[in-house]
């Protein structure tokens, strides 16, 4: 008789723990990440500069299993003006500064874990304002996708610390855009992740 109560509480206890793990997954099936760091072209031959750079990231989770979840994402990524001298074409440019927006999927690898890495793929589109020499401005308007990879590290039960490095290619101002039509834009970001 003894043996069948405890067997039945624990029972319960598995059965109550397992359902309330089930609700705190569901709980957190959005995240907000804010991230700021540096702005890089890697494959342009000219130095384009390096500047700051801040991004803005939504994902909804739309499947998981326990090691592994798929999320739509939304990042939106912005550079500040660049100080060093670019040449595009034949225009000299003081200046630049660049936006992308490219929606898309992430992989994230064990989500339930303090530290969860992920990997994530886009498509959608940059666009690039020139500052050129006398005041004049251009700008222009690209296809572009990313490919980025990044990792939370969760400090509370709704907040993680990211840091995340994405690739935004696209058509760009300098002598790769020229030859090939393609640039490497890279942000090395670090901020923070809000899950709810």
């Amino acid at each position: 008789m003894r043996t069948t109560i405890l067997g039945c509480l624990s029972l319960l206890i598995a059965i109550s723990a397992k359902g309330q793990s089930k609700v705190a997954a569901k709980a957190h099936i959005n995240d907000l990440g804010v991230t700021a760091g540096g702005y890089f072209v890697v494959s342009n031959p000219l130095n384009l500069g390096v500047a700051w750079a801040l991004e803005g990231t939504f994902a909804h989770r739309i499947t998981s299993v326990p090691l592994v979840s798929l999320s739509v994402e939304l990042p939106v990524a912005c550079s500040s003006t660049s100080s060093i001298p670019t040449i595009s074409g034949t225009t000299l440019a003081r200046s630049y500064t660049s936006f992308f927006i490219t929606p898309g999927v992430r992989l994230s690898l064990v989500p339930s874990f303090p530290v969860t890495p992920y990997i994530a793929i886009g498509v959608g589109l940059a666009h690039f304002n020139r500052h050129l020499n006398g005041g004049a401005t251009s700008s222009n308007t690209t296809a572009a996708f990313d490919v980025g990879a990044g990792l939370d590290i969760r400090m509370a039960p709704f907040i993680s610390l990211r840091g995340e490095l994405r690739d935004f290619n696209s058509g760009g101002l300098g002598l790769q855009t020229l030859v090939s039509g393609r640039q490497n834009n890279l942000f090395a970001t670090v901020g923070l992740a809000l899950r709810f």
